[in-house]
């Protein structure tokens, strides 16, 4: 495919992440998809959280870190790639519009749209069964940190929304690019750039502590239950985990072993259990269950408001 006029190849991150949000919503061939998208994101992402932080709904909470989780290392300086999410899956929208123009990328753009809500709809089906938490350090020396400890009640770590928006757009810009829209050239490096932000966001949940080692796997398990295994296998699930603290040099190659090996266990041991399923969340319903009971946690306590450190989640 050639290049349009006045259009060379720019790094994705140099698109803007806010024009998107104005065009797509305004757009006859986006504006409904766009809109969706936000409605989703604000019903079953912040007003579940918010509805559980005022005692609107008394759902369920528990912790799910491991030990695995006590040896990664708290790295606040990784705030800045965690607060990189929003412009991650945004900015690819930004830079289909300025190479296609908005009326060829429109298609492409509504699917892009319709498959990020998806992810946050199924997400949300766990959410409303049982939330899950971590026990974040008590570290506000930033402003970042601060907005985070504001905003974020922190009650919905299984299955990871960064991880599966994360890995997700990786995978649905790889099968995008197989049309052939943009030059393979270009794509490639598109591909590339989004693989390591992706892995870049990943790892960063980990370091500050957003998340458990428990949450990866769980939101990768759930992108090749919802998808057909030619957009997201259990190839592509292992792919991914093998890339991340692939240049960490703050884990150990001994602990980096260790995550990883948990990642795969807890990908394949829901994955084999998804094929007696009736359906796909079973599996992760099942090991909230079973690990609330290991833990201690009792999952039918829906006044609980304390993480396994005893500080205070609401």
């Amino acid at each position: 495919m050639k290049k349009t006029k006045n259009q060379t190849h720019k790094p994705i991150r140099k698109y803007s992440v806010v024009a998107p949000f104005f065009y797509l919503t305004t757009c006859p061939y986006t504006a409904s998809y766009a809109w969706k998208l936000i409605f989703t994101i604000i019903k079953d992402f912040f007003l579940l959280q918010m509805g559980q932080k005022l005692h609107i709904t008394k759902r369920p909470v528990i912790n799910v870190e491991t030990d695995i989780d006590e040896k990664i290392p708290f790295l606040p300086n990784e705030v800045k790639a965690y607060l990189e999410f929003v412009p991650f899956f945004v900015k690819p929208m930004d830079m289909l519009k300025n190479q296609l123009g908005i009326k060829k990328a429109a298609p492409y753009l509504c699917l892009y749209l319709k498959y990020l809500t998806m992810i946050y709809k199924n997400a949300a089906t766990i959410y409303r069964f049982c939330m899950t938490t971590t026990s974040r350090p008590k570290y506000y020396k930033s402003h970042n940190f601060r907005t985070i400890h504001f905003f974020d009640p922190h009650l919905l770590c299984v299955p990871s929304i960064h991880v599966a928006v994360s890995a997700g757009t990786h995978a649905w810009f790889r099968q995008c690019f197989k049309t052939g829209i943009i030059n393979q050239k270009d794509a490639e490096e598109y591909l590339t750039e989004i693989k390591n932000h992706a892995v870049q966001i990943v790892e960063s949940v980990l370091f500050i502590k957003q998340h458990s080692v428990n949450c990866v796997p769980l939101a990768l398990y759930m992108l090749s239950s919802t998808m057909s295994k030619s957009f997201f296998s259990a190839q592509n699930a292992a792919d991914f985990i093998d890339e991340l603290f692939k240049d960490s040099t703050e884990i150990s190659a001994e602990v980096r072993h260790e995550i990883l090996e948990h990642f795969y266990y807890m990908y394949d041991r829901t994955l084999l259990e998804s094929k007696y399923s009736a359906n796909w969340q079973d599996c992760i319903r099942h090991w909230l269950i079973d690990y609330a009971a290991a833990t201690g946690q009792d999952l039918s306590d829906t006044t609980n408001t304390t993480d396994t450190a005893g500080h205070k989640i609401l």
